[in-house]
């Protein structure tokens, strides 16, 4: 029986085979294998694509102290191809010019007080970072100012343990000179 099932099975595999033509060209005549790719130092990209790293000027020097004599081909290369010596200028995407941060104008100040559980409040103070106060440093002087938890909850926004709302409507002004008292506004 075990030997009829095996038959059975070569001769449906006899019966079911296809040709399948591949085309592969196999290995170029003029090239050496195994191919030997040269990695750059600085972006561990190979040397022909660090022009696309982040940083290409730190590439080149890399590549002039240990193989000038392969930058000077690859120059020449490169030399040959450009027309007049111009380089082409990307019309759509890639890398713009960083933008620098824009200078916002000082903004209003707003205090505001919110009720937790029971008899406890917490001041909430938004728009430190318009008016140029270092908020990791406001948030320390709050805390030691009014020995209480302070914890910075947002980009431009402190939270303070407790009601010092009316404190910091004056102590705002007094302690950093920039922010004018008529800037700060009282929600609470």
């Amino acid at each position: 029986m075990a030997e009829a099932l095996s038959d059975d099975v070569e001769s449906n595999i006899t019966n079911a085979s296809v040709s399948v033509q591949v085309n592969y060209p196999g290995p170029k005549s003029d090239v050496q294998y195994p191919l030997n790719v040269q990695y750059c130092g600085e972006c561990s990209l190979p040397l022909e694509y660090c022009e696309y790293g982040s940083d290409p000027e730190r590439c080149r020097e890399w590549l002039e102290r240990t193989l000038p004599d392969l930058l000077n081909q690859m120059q020449s290369t490169n030399s040959s191809d450009d027309k007049g010596g111009e380089k082409k200028r990307q019309t759509r995407g890639g890398k713009g010019m960083p933008k620098g941060k824009k200078k916002s104008e000082a903004q209003k100040i707003i205090l505001n007080k919110q009720q937790r559980k029971g008899n406890k409040y917490v001041t909430i103070v938004q728009g430190l970072a318009s008016n140029e106060v270092d908020i990791e440093l406001a948030r320390k002087f709050f805390a030691q100012k009014f020995s209480c938890g302070c914890s910075k909850s947002g980009d431009d926004e402190l939270t303070i343990q407790g009601d010092v709302v009316n404190e910091l409507i004056d102590l705002l002004p007094e302690k950093w000179n920039q922010i004018n008292p008529e800037l700060i506004e009282d929600k609470s």
